[in-house]
């Protein structure tokens, strides 16, 4: 099982993609064009120890936090909060903010403790909120304003900082009270499987065209899908009553009788173009599989 990576800062999951992104302070804000590089398209499944905020003008994509997924389109406001398996996509290039910070940037500036004012900081999640244009305007304008502060030099930076950020989580609570978030939770797991499913078909096409020289097992194909092997496994065998390692030797077996029957191929040649490293073990496999041998099936 690969390792997912839990980060303190914005800039150290930066650096993860030898990406330089300064940061002296537990806040930062930025615009979302720091996310175009192509190795921040789809990143791996990751955690985080801060916040972080994003409000999205344009583009589209998703993202996960633990087993929800939610589409992020034009006017999509949304946070994370520390500790949770998260992951994004970009599909289209983003414009907007993301701003993160920590709770101990945060308490020093507020009269209450934090649990207590900004309760919604420590829910399990939250779903990512569609905004009517006024609203999203009216962020915005805050967003903007704490980048242009964010990069001056100014005695009170902290509190600067500190205060705009205050009066962007009164908004993010007063609209959590007052918006209704609309929910598009689609059907992920029927996504998973139409997703492995195409990238199976995509495999196989690269192993038939020797643009991959072997079969992925279960841990690749959930690394291709970015997606924890054990939720990958689980949700392929609930919907489909199968496992992907099923779904594998099903797909090698239909290849398999595909160039016995229609190529004029040799039973070696055929092994070897479906990853297998000689006859002898493409047989077996067959076998086990079918209850005859490659021959057998080649010639009834």
């Amino acid at each position: 099982m690969s390792e997912i990576r839990t980060y303190n800062s914005i800039s150290e999951y930066f650096e993860h993609f030898k990406i330089s992104i300064p940061q002296e302070i537990d806040f930062t804000i930025h615009s979302l064009e720091i996310l175009q590089d192509e190795k921040l398209k789809k990143p791996p499944l990751f955690r985080t120890n801060y916040f972080a905020f994003l409000l999205i003008e344009k583009g589209a994509g998703y993202y996960t936090i633990d087993d929800n997924w939610f589409p992020l389109k034009e006017k999509s406001f949304y946070f994370t909060n520390p500790g949770h398996l998260k992951s994004f996509a970009i599909d289209k290039k983003w414009e907007g903010y993301i701003t993160t910070f920590t709770l101990d940037f945060l308490k020093p500036y507020v009269a209450r403790p934090v649990a207590e004012e900004f309760s919604f900081l420590l829910k399990e999640s939250i779903p990512v909120m569609y905004l009517p244009n006024d609203f999203f305007e009216e962020l915005k304008s805050i967003f903007n304003l704490l980048l242009l502060d964010y990069n001056r030099t100014n005695t009170y930076k902290k509190e600067i900082l500190a205060s705009q950020l205050i009066t962007i989580l009164y908004k993010t609570k007063a609209l959590l009270r007052t918006h209704k978030a609309k929910v598009e939770l689609k059907n992920r797991p029927t996504e998973i499987v139409q997703e492995f499913n195409s990238l199976l078909n995509r495999h196989f096409l690269d192993i038939l065209n020797k643009k991959q020289t072997y079969i992925w097992n279960v841990q690749e194909f959930a690394d291709k899908l970015h997606i924890h092997p054990n939720y990958f496994s689980s949700i392929i065998k609930n919907e489909t009553g199968k496992t992907v390692k099923q779904w594998i030797n099903t797909k090698i077996i239909s290849e398999a009788k595909a160039s016995l029957h229609k190529s004029t191929l040799s039973i070696t040649e055929i092994a070897y173009s479906l990853g297998f490293l000689d006859i002898n073990s493409f047989s077996r496999f067959f076998k086990k599989e079918t209850g005859i041998s490659p021959s057998q099936f080649r010639n009834p």
